[in-house]
């Protein structure tokens, strides 16, 4: 038997068995009841078989480019925070500097 030959067997084989897997999955299912609790893993678990590749590749598409909003929204948060904690350090200065001058001018009153 040639590698292809053998090849293609295999990949009959693998989808006999998924087939078999599913049929054996709905038997399963049609005498048992999903308790609630895992009812919504089942539900994504066997949504996926016989998704449309087209439809997993726009979702895929959709992901990468959240995923990219949400980058930049997390980095203009991170300068958003450092701006904020250089405003209060600048003001903790200031008021410092304030504090101490109001101090100094009480002592030389008190002279």
């Amino acid at each position: 038997m040639s590698q292809k030959a053998k090849n293609d067997l295999r990949h009959y084989a693998g989808a006999a068995g998924i087939f078999i897997l599913i049929i054996f999955l709905l038997l399963f299912l049609s005498f048992n009841e999903v308790p609630p609790v895992n009812k919504d893993i089942f539900v994504t678990v066997t949504g996926m078989v016989g998704r449309n590749p087209d439809e997993v590749d726009s979702l895929t598409k959709k992901v990468d480019s959240l995923q990219t909003s949400n980058d930049l929204l997390v980095k203009q948060k991170d300068e958003l925070e450092k701006m904020v904690i250089t405003l209060q350090e600048n003001m903790i200065d200031k008021i410092s500097i304030l504090g101490a001058s109001f101090i100094d001018n009480l002592i030389e009153k008190k002279k």
